[in-house]
């Protein structure tokens, strides 16, 4: 296929993951552009449009409007590198190349496009991210933001995710070994696209957006990283005294500014938008990363050509990256964590909102990234985190909270998770680990909290022996069941519907009183059958409250609409590397069977 950025060639591997080889960046751009345009043209334009702030759900839209998601990509595209810039120009000439060959699967709605939008896809999905510290504080203060802040406010679940790597000491091949498993919502904004892009010395496998050009996470020959939710505090929200469109700084008459139907003003040296007003105050909240959406870019692109987790790390020196947990490792064994994220220097600790009337308040620059909390080649051999602290990660004193600023550790230290506490079990033991291993232990459906539960409830069936001896025999059978149960919640499990019915039937400290009520209407089904991936194709590891599977699911009225959307596991070493992945919905099967499917990494 020849454009005029050069000539690409699309290769698919058994499951129709695109291959995209170019012999230029930008033409491989351009099919990549083409293979997302081929695969999901819908969903991809329904992407632009959101961007735009036309998608036709006024609260969404006039967020995307607020925080002028379509403006800062072209900002961000304008302040690109020539190169990069060709790339996004060719990514999405290829989109239109796939539209002019197919007209009849156009639809009329289709928007114009241009390169900018790529760039939105990726800010409209981590704005949440790069606000929610602020948002919260003004929610906290009872201040009410107008409509939605993000597109994962009001969701099913807050996003989550895992991520692992065991340095070549621990593993029984001597290679490096990382699992990224992050926990989205399955399809829409946070739909995921696998690829593997190859242009001269470029050339890496990667989940991004569906309708962003460059991935967020990625793995290339050597160097692989994965990312869980959580980060330092990197937003602020103000409260500012008005007199209608005129408040006063420091003394200094400015004005509130408007923008397509939203109010904002120029605060920190960034746009802050209006979230609130009542009758004599506006509520601004304020990120660094407003303006930045360009350099994010060009840090992505960083990370993609780094050769090891020394040219990584330093790719995290712009300070560009959405606040993440970053874990990384590469083929010579090294490793780090990093609590990424774009940290304003602030005057004072204050979490709350602030005094946006003076400069009293305002941010003292950015701290660099040598601030922020960080450990390379830990002595425990590993680094795990499932949304836990910091000091969660590994076993070392220099992570501990005491050691960092309260805004870079920004956590609770010592929170953890029922996946950070399985994590840790599992990785502290692993003395000669391998792949399959490591496999199985990213996709278990155990709810981790299970042998807790069945030894509060055999206490309590220990202390009234007298209470059980009256039970008619189905109460019986059920409490032995419950006790007896191996805690998985896998598709052909019926027990997991009997633990799920006596877990729900708890509402006080007294677990017989549960039993008995859970005996009267016994589950008859499987798990599989009651929860189901896609229309029937069973389901597994669904979440219970707190107690939390590592291979997460989460269901609504039985049907999956998040967990790990794109599940990825690297081995390196000095043999080359091998990888492994499954994502959802696209490979529902594999993922019901609890299987990862092999990266081709190099065309046939």
């Amino acid at each position: 296929m020849r454009n005029c950025w050069g000539s690409v060639r699309l290769h698919r591997d058994a499951y129709g993951v695109p291959l995209v080889e170019g012999t230029s960046e930008p033409a491989a751009y351009f099919g990549l552009g083409h293979a997302q345009a081929q695969d999901d043209l819908h969903g991809l334009l329904r992407q632009y449009l959101l961007v735009r702030g036309e998608f036709g759900d006024a609260a969404r839209d006039a967020n995307q409007r607020r925080w002028q998601v379509l403006e800062e990509a072209r900002r961000g595209f304008d302040s690109l590198p020539e190169d990069l810039r060709a790339c996004y120009e060719a990514f999405v000439a290829g989109i239109g190349a796939w539209m002019d060959e197919h007209p009849e699967d156009v639809p009329a709605w289709a928007p114009p496009l241009e390169p900018a939008l790529p760039i939105g896809v990726n800010r409209t999905v981590t704005l949440y991210w790069i606000i929610t510290d602020a948002v919260e504080a003004l929610r906290a203060s009872g201040v009410t933001p107008a409509g939605v802040t993000s597109e994962l406010e009001g969701g099913l679940v807050p996003p989550g995710s895992n991520a692992w790597v065991i340095q070549p000491w621990r593993t029984a091949t001597g290679e490096t070994i990382l699992v990224s498993d992050p926990h989205l919502p399955f399809g829409g904004t946070f739909a995921m696209y696998e690829a593997v892009v190859r242009a001269g010395d470029l050339h890496y496998s990667g989940f991004g957006f569906l309708g962003a050009m460059l991935p967020p996470l990625a793995h290339n020959r050597t160097c692989a990283w994965g990312l869980t939710t959580g980060g330092p505090r990197v937003s602020d929200a103000y409260r500012i005294a008005v007199d209608g469109d005129v408040y006063l700084y420091d003394g200094e008459i400015r004005k509130v500014l408007g923008h397509d139907g939203h109010e904002y003003v120029i605060h920190n040296g960034v746009i802050a938008p209006v979230l609130a007003r009542d009758d004599d105050a506006i509520y601004v909240v304020c990120t660094p990363y407003m303006g930045l959406a360009g350099e994010t870019e060009r840090q992505f692109m960083a990370m993609l050509r780094a050769r090891d987790v020394a040219e990584l790390r330093a790719a995290f020196d712009a300070c560009a990256f959405p606040p993440q947990n970053v874990l990384a490792g590469d083929s010579s064994g090294d490793c780090f964590y990093l609590r990424a994220g774009r940290v304003p220097g602030r005057p004072a600790r204050d979490g709350g909102v602030l005094d946006g009337n003076t400069s009293a308040t305002a941010w003292l620059g950015i701290r660099p990234a040598a601030d922020l909390v960080q450990i390379s080649n830990p002595a425990s051999g590993y680094l795990q985190n499932c949304n836990t602290a910091p000091d969660t990660v590994t076993p070392d004193p220099a992570l501990a909270a005491d050691r960092w600023h309260p805004d870079v550790f920004h956590d609770e230290p010592g929170r953890t998770t029922s996946r950070g506490r399985r994590g840790v079990e599992l990785l502290s033991r692993a003395f000669s680990v391998d792949v399959a291993e490591v496999t199985a232990w990213a996709v278990e459906d155990l709810w981790p909290d299970t042998a807790l539960w069945q030894a509060k409830l055999l206490n309590a069936a220990s202390g009234e022996p007298g209470r059980i001896h009256g039970w008619p025999d189905g109460h019986r059978r059920l409490l032995h069941r419950l006790l007896a149960f191996d805690g998985h919640a896998s598709p052909e499990s019926a027990d997991a519907m009997a633990w799920l019915s006596w877990r729900a039937q708890i509402s006080s400290d007294d677990l017989l009183d549960a039993v008995e009520r859970a005996a009267q209407a016994v589950p008859r089904g499987t798990y599989g059958e009651e929860h189901q991936l896609l229309p029937g194709v069973p389901g597994r590891a669904g979440a219970l409250d707190l107690d939390v599977p590592l291979r997460a699911t989460y269901y609504a009225q039985g049907m999956a609409v998040a967990g790990g959307p794109c599940l990825r596991i690297v081995a390196l070493g000095e043999h080359g590397m091998r990888s492994w992945s499954v994502s959802m919905p696209g490979q529902a099967e594999l993922y019901s069977r609890g299987e990862v499917k092999p990266t081709t990494f190099d065309p046939s």
